[in-house]
């Protein structure tokens, strides 16, 4: 039997070893949106991918991209993972932030906006593929996010103005309601907010689903300039971490979407199991991503003067992370197309 000093001595080491354990942890701040692309963050919180990799993650739950570039804007925040026009926007007015990876996205494709989706009520006069038929429609729209310029450019494609629409500042956990009280005739947003209306909504249908032709909306995964001079070795080992629970969630996207309504906030499992049926994760930059943003992006939030005037996304990419992942766990991507040579970024 092991005496009281014995025992004493024991548990101060175990609570020594602990408390080193946690103090060599790399710790981050995550800030990320109640949005379906974030599946595979969740898994990986839950399954451990992360603090198996040496990582102490500290995560705060946002309602949308708009909330996250403030956290990271003050340095409340590390990371950041949230849609494409609320980091190019940041970006154009002097907010020093890096993309570092992709949240949804297909590295080998430009455009992109399979994640957004409009959804209309059963009497709204909108059919089916027929956007012409938005003229003169309430449209339900979270103003400053992703879906704002989607939904712009699909009224563009379409012969149609933002004039012809009235748009409602609508947040995205509040588009079923809105739909069902008959505030709006449509409404627009990311995954799992379309999906949510579907299943909520009785006679709910989908209108369009991606289909922007003007539109490079890859979910991003954004920090500061300042984290990665400071954190540098954090963020490398959080992108492997990311590209693991991707690969696991590709692989099993009902258990993902099942982790997923633990969190996000009023979130059910046929919603998120619907909406992240479909979403491509890959977590690769690409010079798609580059040209999408300097093609599409920019440009449309120009021409709606979100931003100032348009600019060169390229210093603002940083491919270090992304490349580092491919080369420590080519698992993690096995089963993803490659991304042609004339494609990749250094």
């Amino acid at each position: 039997m092991f005496g009281a000093r014995t025992l004493v001595a024991i548990l101060f080491g175990v609570a020594a070893i602990l408390s080193s354990a946690a103090a060599s942890a790399q710790q981050l701040r995550v800030a990320v949106t109640s949005a379906a692309e974030g599946a595979p963050f969740f898994a990986g919180m839950e399954r451990g991918i992360f603090s198996k990799l040496g990582l102490d993650l500290k995560v705060d739950v946002l309602p949308s991209g708009v909330e996250i570039v403030n956290a990271l804007a003050s340095g409340q925040a590390d990371v950041g993972l949230f849609g494409t026009f609320p980091f190019l926007t940041a970006v154009a007015r002097g907010v020093p932030l890096v993309l570092i990876g992709h949240t949804w996205n297909s590295a080998v494709k430009n455009p992109q906006s399979e994640v957004l989706s409009i959804i209309a009520r059963a009497d709204s006069g909108v059919p089916a593929g027929d956007l012409t038929k938005l003229k003169g429609k309430k449209i339900g729209v979270t103003r400053g996010a992703g879906g704002e310029p989607y939904i712009v450019g699909l009224l563009k494609q379409s012969g149609l103005a933002v004039e012809d629409v009235t748009l409602v500042n609508t947040a995205p956990a509040n588009m079923a309601t809105a739909l069902a009280n008959k505030d709006v005739d449509v409404v627009t947003a990311w995954e799992p907010w379309p999906s949510a209306a579907l299943t909520k909504v009785r006679g709910s249908y989908k209108v369009i689903y991606g289909g922007c032709q003007s539109c490079y909306d890859a979910g991003t995964i954004v920090t500061t300039k300042a984290a990665i001079a400071d954190k540098a070795k954090a963020l490398e080992t959080f992108i492997l971490g990311y590209a693991q629970a991707q690969a696991w969630t590709r692989a099993n996207r009902d258990e993902a979407a099942k982790i997923s309504t633990r969190w996000i906030p009023g979130m059910d499992n046929e919603t998120m199991t619907l909406s992240i049926k479909n979403i491509p994760l890959d977590v690769r930059l690409s010079k798609n991503t580059v040209e999408g943003f300097a093609q599409y992006s920019i440009p449309l939030l120009a021409r709606e003067k979100r931003i100032p005037q348009a600019f060169d996304p390229a210093p603002a990419v940083d491919n270090r992370f992304a490349a580092a992942a491919q080369k420590n766990d080519p698992s993690a991507f096995a089963d993803l197309p490659p991304i042609p040579a004339d494609k990749r970024l250094p």
